[in-house]
């Protein structure tokens, strides 16, 4: 786009140049210099920058197709191609998911397999894998005559069909803790798109076979509906455990309720036996006053006497 910007602005001036160049023969009367236009250009040229403006959209153009040769050379290395994908994997995967539940790079134990990605839920473990066979779709895409297409189309299914069944010998295994089904990821939306609308046989039969061929959004979206079930079990396992501790509390409440009876029975046994010894200690009080109340009489009847006789002498 920019190049092409560059070669109309450049048009755009000769076009000038050259009407400006053809008026003395239109115009007899006027007579102009094609040294003295020329100059007068390059003049105007300079003064508005043009020159300078020229050199830094062709500088930024330079640094554009290096970027688009490096993004091609990307994708034409399979390594780096698949090490593109896990990236775009991850990101999406943080993005979307709690940490707690994704893996990247990590060894399965039980499968003894390293996936790009898997994501560990109540169900099983959900295996990823995001290297994805382009080589032929850039041939095909690259072909110039239709029946190249077509062979190249179907060598790519070939490849595609070859890599589905890897993964599913891989990493759906469910009878060793995976999910009945692992996520085949397709980083690139064109390639993912060519698939479900030229091949969907191919699609289905990989979905039916446990092998699910996602691209960046509609990974998101069977993400998106995967964080909705974890959290809803995350709540189920919450009202369980809120549920459990009700019950044991429940216990200990039954517990404290026969602890109480049993107390509230003592004391009342008590109470009642108090006043039982509070009654019989009163009688016992009113006997021991008759009993001492004679004593007294006498002592004083006797004192009496004493006083009387003393008088009397």
């Amino acid at each position: 786009m920019i190049e092409l910007l560059v070669a109309l602005l450049v048009i755009l001036v000769l076009v000038m140049l050259v009407i400006l160049l053809r008026l003395p023969s239109r115009l007899g009367k006027i007579s102009l210099d094609q040294e003295i236009v020329k100059g007068a250009v390059a003049t105007c040229w300079k003064e508005l920058g043009i020159d300078q403006d020229i050199g830094a959209i062709k500088e930024r153009a330079n640094d554009i197709q290096d970027a688009t040769q490096s993004l091609e050379n990307l994708f034409r290395v399979t390594r780096g191609r698949g090490e593109y994908g896990e990236f775009q994997l991850e990101q999406i995967l943080k993005d979307i998911l709690p940490a707690k539940h994704v893996h990247i790079r990590k060894r399965v134990a039980k499968i003894g397999k390293i996936p790009d990605a898997h994501i560990v839920t109540p169900q099983g473990i959900i295996c990823i894998d995001s290297k994805f066979p382009l080589d032929n779709y850039r041939n095909m895409l690259a072909a110039t005559d239709e029946a190249s297409r077509e062979r190249l189309g179907v060598t790519f299914c070939s490849d595609v069909k070859a890599h589905i069944e890897k993964i599913k010998t891989d990493y759906v295994k469910p009878e060793e803790g995976t999910t009945p089904f692992a996520f085949g990821f397709i980083p690139s939306e064109a390639v993912y798109q060519y698939l479900t609308e030229c091949q969907m046989s191919l699609v289905a039969e990989s979905a039916a076979e446990g092998v699910l061929t996602v691209s960046p959004a509609t990974l998101a979206i069977n993400l998106n509906l995967l964080a909705v079930g974890l959290k809803a079990t995350e709540i189920s396992e919450r009202a369980e455990q809120i549920q459990r501790n009700l019950g044991k509390l429940s216990r200990s409440m039954g517990e404290v309720e026969d602890a109480w009876g049993t107390l509230y029975t003592h004391i009342k046994n008590a109470y009642s036996k108090a006043g039982e010894v509070d009654k019989k200690q009163s009688r016992l009080k009113v006997t021991f006053e008759q009993i001492t109340e004679p004593e007294e009489e006498e002592e004083t009847t006797t004192t009496t006497e004493n006083e009387e006789e003393e008088h009397q002498d």
